[in-house]
């Protein structure tokens, strides 16, 4: 069992989702969870080659990567073993591109949830793509 927090290296370009998605996580107060963001997927490659994360929040369309099979193929190449979970507002159009084996999250579904549903579920999504990746916290 790990005494640190679950690393979670969040690739996200609008720093107000960003945000909100740490604050629910924190209202959610059942995961002991760090997160960096990285903007862009260069940063993000910057962040995966100096450090390690137990897993990856990857918003489908960058600045620097708008197609979204670009975006996650060149986000798994970097990733190594480490898991990820797509988070995206352009979800209902990039679906299809990507495989079933991808646990996703619909952002703007999300974020429009019932009032106190929305950390909830977002933790518990965390969580679960942390379980399936058989990482553990305190």
């Amino acid at each position: 069992m790990s005494n640190q927090a679950l690393r979670v290296l969040h690739v996200e370009d609008d720093f107000a989702d960003a945000m909100l998605v740490q604050h629910a996580v924190c209202e959610a107060g059942d995961l002991d969870i760090s997160f960096e963001v990285a903007r862009t997927l260069k940063d993000a490659k910057r962040c995966l080659a100096r450090a390690d994360y137990d897993l990856i929040l990857l918003d489908l369309r960058l600045p620097d990567s708008v197609h979204p099979t670009d975006t996650l193929e060149t986000a798994q190449s970097c990733a190594g073993d480490t898991p990820l979970m797509i988070l995206s507002g352009s979800m209902t159009v990039d679906a299809d591109h990507l495989p079933d084996c991808i646990a996703r999250m619909d952002k703007n579904a999300s974020f429009r949830s019932n009032k106190g549903e929305m950390p909830t579920h977002l933790a518990h999504m965390l969580r679960e793509a942390a379980e399936a990746a058989d990482i553990q916290t305190i």
